[in-house]
């Protein structure tokens, strides 16, 4: 009896010993596997880091903005374009649509404009070409008559109040057709000074208090467009922030493209509103015929697409041309951007 016993210990013994043996070698291989994984993985990252900017990363999402990071989303500025009471961004570039359809046809397939097909196309037009003329920078009751005076319908963008300018809101009382021009940040330290420019690191708070106060200054205003501003229409948050505030109190933002790097499409398809912006700017060369090529150059977008947006500023020789321009504008029907926007997009 006592030697079955002894037997059988023995052989619980041994069956002990096999079965940590066995969880021994199963760890044995897991830290194997774990180590072998592990290798793998920082070869990849090696890899990709030694790549560098070959690599291809994907866009981040667009989330609705929490903050505002300046130094984190701002692109420096453009410092090689010239400045004439405006920021131009150089033609030759692309900056017409003329150009950019060329560049989108050449694109073919998916590319970074597919991402905000959000954005609230316009109907069909079936009358004329329609062309959009736009004349920035108005802030004198001269300059609103001579624009007045010319034989087609022209809206003048006016500026809110400034210490040179104070009675900016008393010229617009009365008009039927007519716009704010907003002054953003921009590149230049020169174009930042005019008074209560809007800044990146402003903020929502002074956002919406700007937004308000020119709401108050001009009841009947609906349409609005960026004075310089290609640091702020660059920033994400900055521009989500203030479109909001300007939806609220029923503006209507039209993207001055003072930069190639505007985000305001991308922010209107976020709010799902029609996305308006300028095609061509009319004067960048002041000189008459310089004027008319431009004015050619809108003409034949509108003719191909059924309309186009040129902005102009109120200079002698742009007043000039445009007195002179009977016989290029013929083709197109010049039209106010409060009822473009009407005939297009029916609001």
């Amino acid at each position: 009896m006592a030697s079955g016993k002894k037997g059988s210990a023995k052989r619980r013994a041994k069956a002990k010993r096999q079965e940590q043996k066995r969880r021994l070698m199963r760890r044995t291989a897991l830290s194997v596997l774990g180590l072998l994984t592990l290798s793998t993985l920082l070869g990849f990252s090696f890899l990709i880091a030694g790549k560098g900017e070959k690599a291809s990363v994907p866009p981040p999402a667009k989330p609705k903005p929490a903050s505002i990071k300046k130094s984190a989303i701002r692109p420096k500025a453009p410092t090689d374009s010239p400045i004439v009471g405006e920021e131009y961004p150089e033609e030759k570039i692309g900056f017409g649509l003329e150009d950019l359809i060329a560049k989108t046809k050449k694109r073919a397939k998916v590319s970074r404009e597919s991402k905000v097909s959000e954005a609230i196309l316009p109907k069909e037009h079936h009358g004329r070409p329609q062309l959009v003329l736009i004349i920035d920078d108005v802030s004198q009751p001269r300059q609103l008559a001579a624009i007045r005076a010319l034989p087609y319908h022209i809206t003048p963008s006016i500026f809110p109040p400034s210490r040179m300018n104070r009675h900016t809101p008393t010229m617009a009382q009365g008009l039927k057709h007519f716009m704010i021009h907003l002054p953003l940040e921009s590149g230049s330290a020169k174009m930042n000074r005019f008074t209560k420019t809007l800044f990146v690191d402003d903020g929502p708070a002074r956002f919406e208090k700007r937004v308000k106060e020119i709401r108050r200054l001009f009841p009947s205003a609906r349409f609005l467009n960026n004075h310089t501003g290609s640091v702020f229409t660059s920033n994400y948050g900055a521009m989500y922030h203030l479109y909001g505030d300007l939806k609220k109190e029923g503006f209507i933002f039209l993207d001055s493209r003072t930069t190639g790097h505007s985000v305001v499409r991308r922010v209107a398809a976020a709010y799902h509103t029609p996305y308006l912006s300028r095609d061509i700017f009319l004067d960048n060369v002041q000189n008459r015929a310089a004027i008319l090529h431009q004015l050619k150059r809108a003409v034949r977008i509108a003719q191909k697409r059924g309309y186009a947006i040129a902005i102009g500023h109120p200079h002698r020789a742009t007043l000039d041309a445009l007195r002179h321009a009977g016989k290029i504008l013929s083709g197109v029907e010049t039209v106010y951007i409060d009822n473009f926007y009407r005939s297009r997009y029916g609001r």
